[in-house]
């Protein structure tokens, strides 16, 4: 049997994804995830009592697991929801066709925790952004039409920041969205020293905005009750 078992924002287990991962013979956890996670492997190999397996996005996106899962109890863990990842959608079918059960334990997403960190309401956010690292030669702009298509329907846009081949700090995203007026940055969403701020993107980028990871908010138009909820993280210079 293989489960998928999101970990939440931070390392929010559920009690039923504890649990199972004790009662699981083989454990992995997606490299490309969450660089919290990964900061926590050994506190988790310590709950559960047992060994962590970080393995690569070509073994998850093959059939590594599902060979395991005939065989065992396999349990894939991953940042957020499982469900949010086209990958783990994948593994279901793949699950479906080898007649092998596959269970999702459910956990908080990034897509659903931000807004809310924000006081933005979930209804008026439209496609999500992702912004990736700069390289040489390669300045994709994808990105950016996203958030002006959104913006001209009057809906916000949460942006997802690249974490390979490292985390992408606040600053190199803000300026690659400095055609934008506003934004809402959100610094380690979940932990103890999560920051939250608000304000023109100009003035954000000369500040300290906290530690990666980062997600930002591209707000559009706010209703006044968001704009009143966002006056607690103001930045004004």
């Amino acid at each position: 049997m293989l489960y998928l078992i999101g970990t939440g924002i931070s390392l929010d287990l559920t009690l039923e994804g504890l649990t199972v991962l004790k009662q699981c013979e083989e454990v992995y956890l997606e490299s490309y995830t969450n660089p919290l996670l990964k900061e926590k492997i050994n506190e988790i190999e310590r709950m559960i009592n047992k060994k962590i397996n970080v393995i690569e996005r070509k073994e998850v996106e093959s059939d590594f697991l599902i060979k395991k899962a005939k065989k065992k109890n396999v349990a894939l863990l991953s940042s957020g929801d499982p469900l949010t990842a086209t990958t783990h959608v994948a593994l279901l079918l793949d699950g479906r066709k080898e007649k092998i059960e596959v269970k999702v334990i459910h956990n908080s997403s990034i897509y659903t925790a931000a807004p809310g960190k924000a006081g933005l309401q979930i209804y008026r956010f439209g496609r999500t952004a992702t912004l990736v690292n700069p390289q040489p030669n390669y300045k994709p702009t994808s990105s950016l039409d996203v958030i002006r298509a959104n913006i001209s329907m009057n809906m916000h846009t949460l942006v997802l920041l690249d974490t390979e081949p490292q985390p992408m700090e606040a600053k190199t995203a803000l300026q690659m969205l400095s055609e934008f007026k506003e934004a809402v940055v959100l610094s380690r969403l979940g932990e103890k020293d999560e920051r939250i701020i608000y304000g023109r993107i100009e003035d954000l980028r000369k500040e300290d905005l906290g530690k990666p990871p980062f997600s930002i908010i591209i707000p559009a138009k706010l209703h006044p009750i968001e704009e009143e909820y966002l006056k607690a993280f103001s930045f004004k210079k």
